[in-house]
């Protein structure tokens, strides 16, 4: 079977729905635009569906859609269709009391935190790596341990690529390993390389458009995969990838 993208995903956003894409830049921080925003609280947490020492949990934030407009800047669409920017004075409204939408600095930190804040949130807005990555089998299979006739839909994994293979879990064989990507026709192409398999958390349960509350989903990999699911992967050489590119593993 010859490996190939059939998915290609970006969240402007963190934590929040984001976009389907025929064709995806990549440079070294991951897809472009890529988690680039989020809504940070005065203290410095970022808006996430889950407490945590980096994170304070808003509910519903998987109800909000949020994509770029033509100037580079997110708008984010709320279930009842208001549209929200940087700036607007309906965000804190809606999400808290001091709420920003506020985009990663140049140093992978947010730009303009309050004094403090690096000890609160040093890594910026990405959790683990540059592009997440998962395989369509793992999909199947991990719907054939919840018992449903379909694969687990990949929105609910929130991944960047998904890459089409026949095999379950085999992308966690390409941890320490080279993942090349498109760069046909002489065009540079896209190599990753495997770091370590992504740990999931309460966000794969919560509900968003289309998609139930669904408990089973962590409890299923805590209980047969030690909640992992897809790898992450650092990127070593920068590129555009496009559906239907091929995928190497060296």
């Amino acid at each position: 079977m010859t490996l190939k993208v059939v998915g290609l995903r970006r969240f402007p956003v963190k934590s929040m729905l984001g976009e389907e894409h025929d064709r995806l830049e990549f440079h070294e921080r991951g897809a472009v635009g890529d988690r680039l925003w989020a809504l940070r609280f005065p203290d410095g947490k970022l808006a996430s569906g889950k407490n945590h020492a980096r994170f304070r949990r808003i509910p519903g934030l998987l109800e909000h859609f949020a994509a770029y407009d033509e100037d580079g800047l997110p708008v984010v669409t709320a279930p009842d269709g208001v549209t929200l920017r940087p700036g607007d004075p309906r965000v804190p409204e809606r999400f808290g009391e001091g709420v920003e939408l506020v985009r990663e600095g140049p140093d992978g930190r947010p730009e303009d935190r309050p004094e403090g804040q690096a000890e609160v949130q040093p890594e910026g807005h990405k959790d683990v790596s540059a592009v997440s990555l998962v395989g369509t089998a793992s999909l199947r299979a991990l719907g054939d341990l919840l018992g449903d006739a379909d694969p687990v839909d990949v929105r609910r994994l929130r991944k960047n690529i998904v890459v089409e293979t026949d095999e379950p879990w085999v992308e966690e064989s390409w941890l320490g390993r080279e993942i090349v990507i498109g760069g046909g026709q002489g065009a540079e192409p896209l190599r990753l390389r495997g770091i370590k398999r992504v740990k999931r958390c309460v966000m794969v349960t919560q509900a968003q458009p289309g998609l139930p509350v669904d408990n089973r989903v962590l409890k299923t990999l805590t209980a047969v995969r030690g909640m992992c699911i897809g790898i992450h992967t650092d990127v070593v050489t920068p590129a555009g990838v496009a559906l239907g590119d091929t995928v190497v593993v060296r």
